[in-house]
């Protein structure tokens, strides 16, 4: 089973623990729209836990690695962020070895020479920011497995009807996209 949420507005603006969590984890000199974004997707994760049955409190959404909350170690969580808005996923260890989420404004420009460095020749037909939503989704699945001591190259992932394949580590999973206007979201799952 695994739970996700958009955010584009924080839960509680004016609780001051979302300042400290921002300032603990980006430090104090950071742009704002990169702030609100990083609160936006942990907004997301805290009302995603929430739904998923967990309360936690707002300076307990520090994430180790990426994709673990010490507070909850049986799940595994992605998050993704633009400045205006903010995506959680969490799923059970137990059924999921690692999920993947990515937030893109829908008016964001991929360039063609962008989706050429990214293409695998057998990607489905997807419109670019789609296919890189996407690629971006079953990216952080695969890094966050713990197996990749260096990034993956995008254009090593095959990108199919509802599945993805990475043919260097034999690894294959399922992928879904969600229309949500203005935001297009992708989510990526590798099952145990």
């Amino acid at each position: 089973m695994y739970t996700y949420q958009l955010s584009t507005n924080l839960t509680d603006p004016e609780c001051s623990d979302w300042n400290l969590l921002a300032e603990s984890s980006l430090g104090s000199d950071v742009h704002s729209d990169r702030k609100m974004g990083f609160l936006l997707s942990r907004d997301a994760l805290k009302n995603a836990l929430k739904e998923h049955g967990q309360e936690v409190s707002t300076d307990e959404l520090k994430l180790v690695d990426y994709h673990l909350l010490p507070k909850c170690p049986q799940l595994t969580i992605s998050l993704s962020h633009t400045k205006t808005c903010g995506a959680a996923i969490v799923a059970e260890r137990k059924e999921f070895r690692s999920v993947g989420i990515d937030v893109e404004e829908e008016k964001r420009v991929v360039k063609d020479s962008i989706r050429e460095r990214i293409s695998h020749p057998k990607d489905q037909n997807l419109r670019n920011i789609e296919l890189w939503c996407v690629k971006e989704a079953v990216f952080k699945v695969l890094m966050n497995t713990g197996l990749f001591p260096k990034p993956i190259e995008f254009g090593s992932i095959e990108v199919q009807q509802d599945r993805w394949f990475h043919s260097p580590s034999n690894l294959s999973g399922e992928w879904k996209m969600v229309q949500t206007t203005p935001y297009v979201l992708a989510m990526a799952f590798l099952r145990n």
